[in-house]
């Protein structure tokens, strides 16, 4: 029999997270790696089965869903034969990782994305999760607007999420990976996200992740790679930090984006960011400015929308045409020490072309701002419906 003091250290092991419980491989569902096959009514029930808090471990290999998964479970789900401190899977060899590769045949619902999680506590962990890309069953989704979230990743609306050490790419609209408004306490590290979409005209740009009105949220040291629509937006996050990720573009048009990061609200989120801190962020566009926005502080050139609260501290943003743009903010802001380079410039917008200020604060919301915005001089002139890379300069 185990002594109390043994007991007592599994106990604090299990609260701390550190006491890995054992990990269960699915026999249905490996016969199906690397095979066409619909996968996806296999994994359900290989989770059904896993009781709460245990782990799915899939063989490497392809797995491919025709139909849109429900996580109705607070399990995690990794990758065989890879311990939790291994690199990540972009930077593992070829095959190393599962792959869920979402192929959509039996769509199910209006309004639903292929990969939904719906109970608190889901860990998704060294995963490959691609789409198929705009074929043309997938941009006819994204012509939908009902069914347009068909065209994306993976939907959180439960909370304590997590997303560690994976890759989500190759969705054709819509976007990677969506946190809904109450979807508390995500985590998203060490993953690579993108590229996702087409940044062409029509209607397949991605957002690489949406979050839209969330708290303590955690997202860090993950790459951004070539997401066409905004490739990190949030809506509102409140205690929230989002620092030490990269963000960076191949160079085509078609892979560009409207913004990198972006703080603000939509009509049904709050915009508040208290207690938020932005920092240690790299944004670089490339030679060729494939982004509008580097950093986009409320709504303005989209629509009139609210934002308030938070500091953004320390990131470095080149290559943009607006570096800095902080614009109808509707309370404080800390704004200060941010390095600009090579950004600003004569581009087209929504409202004509236009010599460009590397950083803008919106002549309303210079008397929001605290700190100095960056390392250089900004200009003060309102942005409202002027939406920048639209199209090719």
């Amino acid at each position: 029999m185990a002594s109390v003091r043994t007991l007592i250290i599994l106990a604090a092991a299990v609260v701390a997270g550190t006491y890995a419980q054992p990990a269960r491989a699915c026999s249905t569902l490996s016969k199906l790696a690397n095979s066409p096959s619909d996968a996806a009514a296999a994994l359900m029930a290989c989770i059904d089965r896993l009781p709460a808090g245990r782990r799915l471990e899939l063989a490497p290999g392809v797995y491919t869903l025709h139909r849109p998964v429900v996580i109705a479970k607070p399990v995690t789900i990794s990758t065989a034969g890879i311990k939790p401190g291994s690199p990540g899977c972009a930077n593992l060899g070829a095959g190393r990782c599962a792959t869920l590769l979402i192929n959509l045949r039996h769509l199910g619902a209006s309004g639903v994305m292929p990969i939904q999680i719906a109970a608190n506590g889901v860990t998704l962990s060294h995963l490959m999760i691609v789409g198929v890309g705009a074929t043309p069953r997938q941009r006819a989704l994204c012509g939908q607007p009902e069914r347009r979230p068909l065209g994306g990743g993976v939907r959180v609306s439960a909370s304590g999420f997590a997303l560690r050490k994976s890759v989500m790419r190759n969705f054709a609209c819509y976007t990677a990976l969506e946190i809904t408004a109450g979807a508390r306490r995500p985590i998203i590290e060490h993953n690579v996200i993108g590229p996702n979409g087409d940044h062409r005209p029509g209607e397949v740009w991605a957002d690489g992740i949406t979050i839209h009105d969330s708290e303590a949220a955690v997202v860090r040291h993950n790459s951004f790679i070539d997401n066409t629509d905004v490739q990190l937006i949030l809506g509102g996050c409140r205690g929230c930090v989002i620092e030490d990720n990269r963000f960076a573009h191949s160079g085509a048009f078609n892979k560009a984006s409207f913004a990198e990061l972006m703080l603000h609200s939509w009509p049904n989120t709050s915009g508040n960011f208290t207690g938020t801190v932005v920092r240690g962020n790299r944004i670089d566009c490339g030679p060729q400015r494939r982004c509008g926005y580097g950093m986009m502080i409320g709504a303005a050139p989209w629509y009139a929308g609210r934002m308030t609260g938070g500091r953004i501290i320390g990131n470095s943003i080149r290559n943009a045409m607006i570096a800095i743009n902080v614009d109808a903010l509707t309370g404080p802001v800390e704004i200060q020490q941010n390095r600009v380079q090579q950004s600003g410039g004569r581009f087209r917008s929504d409202c004509g072309t236009r010599d460009w200020p590397a950083v803008n604060v919106g002549p309303e919301s210079r008397a929001r701002v605290t700190g100095d915005p960056s390392d250089q001089s900004e200009a003060s002139i309102s942005t409202s419906g002027c939406l920048l890379n639209r199209q090719p300069h």
